[in-house]
């Protein structure tokens, strides 16, 4: 083969290399930021059912169940994973309320708007945030988006970050 057609394959190879790594990183930042937007949305559901759970799993095989029964330490692994989750969630939260508070309105409007349409009790319309800030229904959709994304930082590190400025 002579260099040139060398040239052409070792170029054509990077840029399918190099796009098959995009697409990569593209699957997981909406992975991230789905289950992020999931997390938010389900988070009375999964705060509740972690509430009670208690994490020592053993005590629970050893004191009530026969410890060869796999399937009840799967179920009590997955309840204790979700509490050991919604405390990580709930840590995370009061790190965003804390980054928010330091940071100009469109930040902290944007942890108003998770704290408010996911976290408390009582839920806020897209509607009610826009009047109580004084702005249009599509800047608080469109805070609510950022908002999910600027969390999917703190929920997944560094990975999440990257992808916001790459």
């Amino acid at each position: 083969m002579d260099q040139k057609l060398i040239r052409e394959i070792t170029r054509l190879v990077t840029d399918l290399v190099r796009d098959e790594r995009k697409r990569q990183f593209k699957n997981e930042q909406t992975w991230r930021v789905k289950n992020t937007r999931l997390l938010l949305k389900n988070y009375d559901i999964l705060k509740e059912h972690s509430r009670d759970i208690d994490t020592d799993i053993d005590r629970y095989l050893k004191d009530v169940f026969n410890a060869d029964d796999l399937k009840l330490r799967s179920v009590m692994g997955y309840k204790a994973r979700t509490n050991k989750m919604m405390e990580y969630t709930d840590l995370m939260l009061q790190a965003y309320k804390n980054y928010a508070k330091k940071r100009d309105l469109p930040v902290q409007r944007r942890y108003f708007v998770i704290q408010n349409m996911y976290i408390n009790p009582q839920k806020w319309t897209f509607m009610k945030i826009a009047d109580y800030f004084n702005v249009s229904e599509k800047t608080i959709k469109r805070d609510q988006k950022e908002a999910i994304q600027e969390f999917s930082i703190f929920l997944f590190g560094i990975v999440s970050l990257e992808e916001m400025v790459g």
